[in-house]
């Protein structure tokens, strides 16, 4: 069974030839791929194989992230927190789970983070990090980035350069639990 055929690509392509204006005959000269092949793969009738996919990629200038990315399949999996081992730093006074780890297409990835009182953890920063969002969902959570402090309470969030130095401190006297989203 091709893994092609568990992808939504013919959707894909139909979605996008049909914003660009672009018929079935055009997109068969622009690609290479026959215009019966492209019909019966935006029905759903044919799985591409890999090198169509690519060919359908540069001749439409669709992303290959675009169209590999688009799952037909709805095999959803509940991640339990308690399933997920944490990494611990600062004598286990910050655990980090990765929830959804780096993922190419998407170029994120999602950390969910316990910090202690008194815990603190510097960062470096994350060179090839365009952006980090950070959520506080309980207790207060200080983050000095770039030696200025920001103070967050429950609910709420910031944004900044992903590769600046940064620190996350829990400066007060219970737990503070945050999310972090980096954008690569």
């Amino acid at each position: 069974m091709n893994d092609m055929n568990k992808l939504n690509v013919g959707a894909v392509v139909r979605a996008e030839r049909q914003r660009q204006g672009v018929s079935l005959d055009e997109a068969a000269r622009r690609t290479g791929v026959s215009k019966a092949m492209l019909g019966q793969i935006e029905r759903g009738e044919s799985s591409p194989t890999l090198s169509t996919v690519w060919k359908i990629s540069v001749g439409l200038r669709i992303p290959m992230a675009v169209l590999l990315s688009q799952s037909k399949t709805h095999d959803y999996k509940v991640q339990h927190l308690q399933d997920v081992e944490p990494v611990q730093e600062d004598d286990g006074k910050i655990s980090v789970y990765n929830i959804f780890p780096f993922d190419p297409v998407t170029g994120m990835d999602f950390l969910y983070i316990h910090l202690e009182p008194t815990g603190h953890y510097p960062s470096v920063g994350h060179p090839n990090a365009k952006e980090e969002y950070v959520v506080v969902t309980e207790g207060e959570l200080t983050l000095i980035i770039a030696g200025k402090p920001y103070v967050l309470g429950k609910g709420d969030s910031i944004t900044f350069a992903g590769e600046e130095e940064h620190i996350y401190e829990n400066r007060g006297d219970v737990r503070t639990v945050f999310q972090s989203v980096m954008r690569y």
